[in-house]
């Protein structure tokens, strides 16, 4: 295998001399928002470190090399030892012989730009003791590992075992339901955690950076202060240059893994996770859930609205569902519900009923027909699933797979107990088996008590939101927001829950929404003039579940708990009540 450094003679790249440009930020001079890292305490340097998911053999090192990047950049791994451990070098250069932007500035120019430039890097692969791990280097070492093996827990883990709760610098945390949304914090002198403003139970914190202050460490005892850590994906730390203290840093780093508990302030972020694909248990995740698939009435398996589709959802009239291999053509449902989805997995193959999910697509349509397309998603998007795995609670949710620790669950289970112990004034009529649908319940209720308006499908178009939205399905007597759903199983509601903070924050802040709930309500048989000043004070949660079920924690899918939470919490510091109550069959 060639050199990539041997490909193209030095002297046939040049670069003009290095000199100081004033007006761009160097090595001592931090861009806005940065952080100045301070010079490397004698002895150690910057490494990203990766705990690797290979036996700690050489054979093993090997798997963990990205062969195909490596064949492609002609790099040759080369079997090392670091005082007496196992080791894989692997280093080389990129170059390119003119960079990309040259053709953008000689044509906005007319001037000939013909600059080179090369990208260098290097990996060290180690087999320590019962683990496995990589050392990267610059801008090209992390490519030279593959991403599958990487073990994504471990810089958080050690982090949360090392850091100084008082002083945490960064932290990056993506919010549980709202798909897509990530937040990163950065405050350079550091603060408590609890400053962040991090909701325990409905964040999963996917990296945290501070500084640590443990002496068996080269970095502490060389300097003798604490030391800046990152930890995410990987850990980014200095390390000791030299061979035996590099395998004493490593060990020293195990250790706190192993043997430390999470300190008490940062213990949270251990209790909610994303599970990677390498993760060894992802086989055994996906047979579970395409063998339950194939049932008629799977156990603990829903079908829920993503949370990026809470704001269509009420306009939504027809979906077109279509699975790959499922033997089915695509079909049309008025209604997206589990038995629909089960239609193209039940008559599948085995080992083709999820993967069919994850390919196919639910189609989202203005009309009953089919015709007026509004958008596409991934059919695996839909499905949400708790399945245990030995001791593991692991929970599917648009598309990803949670590992959910107990303490998590335990803390939920009290706060939502407590939420439906509320008593309410609202009492809502029985649902009668003659009324079909929730159209036909709002109505029978707002007929049997002249005390409740009617707004179920009473759409308020505003600048916001164009198509509109559902103030409430009722209106109660004392100005509530009373929300209506009837499900088979807890998993529709969480669309349920979110509805009621898109609904309230459209009525107290956008005024086009307000003014025109006011005049709605008034035009209402049972209309009346709530004036000028009102403002939601009160959401009202009202569900009957199939077979006359009582609405308990243990009737609640884990993430409509976190729904309820997360919507309890958002209404409560607007300084909103909120209610659950039950409505009880004929």
């Amino acid at each position: 295998m060639r050199s990539a450094t041997n490909r193209i003679p030095s002297a046939s790249i040049t670069r003009p001399a290095g000199r100081r440009d004033r007006r761009r930020p160097g090595p001592d001079q931090p861009a806005l928002f940065d952080s100045p890292v301070p010079p490397a305490p004698p002895g150690t340097y910057p490494t990203t470190l990766y705990r690797l998911r290979v036996s700690p053999t050489s054979d093993g090192l090997r798997e963990a090399l990205n062969v195909r990047y490596l064949a492609d950049s002609g790099f040759e791994p080369v079997p090392r030892q670091v005082a007496g451990a196992p080791a894989l070098l692997v280093h080389g250069i990129v170059p390119r012989l003119r960079a990309e932007w040259c053709d953008v500035l000689a044509g906005l120019t007319g001037e000939e730009v013909d600059l080179g430039y090369s990208s260098g890097g290097g990996a060290l692969l180690l087999a320590v003791d019962e683990r496995a791990y990589a050392l990267a280097y610059g801008t090209l070492g992390r490519f030279m590992v593959e991403q599958d093996v990487i073990d994504r827990t471990f810089g958080v883990s050690f982090a949360v075992r090392a850091l100084m709760p008082s002083d945490i610098r960064q932290v990056r945390r993506r919010v549980v339901g709202a798909s897509g949304r990530v937040d990163r914090s950065f405050v350079p002198a550091g603060q408590p955690i609890w400053k962040y403003g991090i909701d325990k139970w409905g964040e999963i914190v996917g990296q945290v950076c501070g500084r640590t202050d443990n002496p068996r460490l080269t970095v502490c005892r060389c300097s003798g202060k604490p030391a800046r850590v990152d930890g995410g994906d990987a850990l980014h730390i200095h390390l000791c240059v030299e061979p035996d203290g590099l395998l004493a840093d490593l060990r020293e780093i195990e250790r706190v893994c192993q043997e430390e508990s999470p300190l008490a302030d940062l213990e949270f972020i251990t209790q909610i996770r994303p599970v990677p694909p390498s993760d060894p248990r992802m086989p055994d995740l996906v047979g579970a859930l395409d063998k339950r698939l194939a049932l008629a009435d799977p156990p603990a398996l829903g079908v829920a609205v993503p949370g990026d589709l809470v704001g269509d959802i009420e306009h939504v009239r027809s979906y077109r569902i279509q699975v790959p291999k499922s033997g089915r053509r695509r079909t049309l449902a008025t209604e997206l519900d589990l038995p629909a989805i089960l239609a193209h997995t039940n008559g599948a193959l085995d080992g083709d009923r999820w993967s069919g999910l994850r390919n196919g697509t639910v189609t989202l349509y203005a009309d009953a027909g089919g015709s007026d397309e509004m958008l596409s998603t991934r059919d695996s998007r839909w499905i949400t699933a708790e399945v245990a795995i030995d001791t593991s609670h692991l929970l599917l949710h648009e598309g990803d797979w949670y590992e959910i620790g107990d303490r998590h669950r335990d803390f939920l289970r009290q706060e939502i107990t407590e939420i439906l112990a509320r008593p309410s004034d609202i009492a809502l009529p029985p649902w009668t088996a003659n009324l079909k649908d929730e159209d036909a319940y709002n109505r029978a209720a707002a007929a049997r008590d002249p005390r409740l308006v009617l707004l179920d499908k009473k759409l308020l178009r505003t600048a916001q939101h164009r198509h509109g939205i559902e103030a409430c399905d009722l209106l109660g007597p004392s100005g509530e927001l009373i929300h209506v759903k009837r499900a088979k199983s807890s998993s529709p509601l969480s669309h349920l829950f979110a509805q009621g903070i898109v609904s309230y924050e459209a009525l107290r802040y956008q005024q086009d929404a307000r003014a025109t709930f006011l005049d709605v309500v008034r035009q209402q048989p049972n209309g009346r003039d709530l004036g000028q000043e009102f403002r939601p004070t009160k959401v009202v949660y009202a569900i009957a579940l199939d077979a006359g079920r009582a609405v308990t924690v243990d009737a609640l899918f884990t993430f409509a708990q976190v729904a309820l939470y997360q919507a309890m919490k958002t209404l409560r510091n607007e300084g909103v009540e909120v209610e659950v109550v039950g409505i009880p069959p004929a």
